[in-house]
């Protein structure tokens, strides 16, 4: 009879025992629970955050970028296209989309215009790219305005001086079209004599 008091005893302070460490596992794990899940609210709020900060800022882009493309395309062309830059949410991941809009309809640039606009609106929205964080006060331009028509050019021209003196901003262009280079500060005549390039 001892003998089964003395197992029954064993068997007893074992369960206690076991009881004891589930109740500290258990106690830990819940402690672990609310660390995460007060964590997970920190995020949630954190996320909130960031996303409305996004939001303002991508307005605020898509005002200055649009204008800014707007103004260039109406400084060229007597009937301009009107430029929209839309931050817009797919798969998860936020896009930009580029939209021209003439007599209320909206199409995409290379859908709907000509050479002419595409070159314009190209040539600001690099411009724009540039003045959200500036770096060097130079942009480098190849023949910004190739497809812009002949007519246009010299208008494309104004534009670029304009843009100029409003940032601060020097271009530095090549360009063989007369009517780019009239309205240049400085001009630099580069040809080719056996291969080698003659600057003047």
């Amino acid at each position: 009879m001892n003998g089964n008091i003395v197992s029954l005893r064993a068997k007893y302070e074992q369960a206690v025992g076991q009881r004891n460490m589930l109740k500290k596992q258990l106690t830990d794990v819940e402690i672990r629970i609310e660390t995460q899940e007060a964590h997970l609210i920190n995020c949630q709020k954190a996320r909130t955050i960031i996303q409305t900060v996004a939001e303002t800022t991508q307005r605020k882009l898509e005002g200055h970028v649009s204008n800014l493309v707007t103004m260039a395309l109406a400084a060229v062309f007597p009937d301009p296209y009107t430029f929209i830059l839309r931050f817009v949410k797919r798969r998860e991941k936020t896009e930009a989309d580029l939209i021209f809009v003439k007599d209320g309809n909206e199409g995409s640039p290379m859908d709907v215009s000509g050479g002419g606009p595409l070159d314009v609106a190209s040539f600001a929205l690099r411009t724009a790219t540039w003045a959200i964080k500036p770096t060097r006060n130079v942009l480098i331009l190849d023949e910004p305005f190739k497809y812009l028509s002949r007519d246009l050019q010299s208008k494309g021209s104004e534009m670029v001086k304009h843009l100029s003196d409003k940032l601060s901003l020097q271009f530095l262009i090549v360009s063989h079209i007369p009517e780019i280079i009239e309205c240049a500060d400085k001009v630099f005549n580069v040809t080719n004599e056996n291969g080698t390039s003659i600057v003047q």
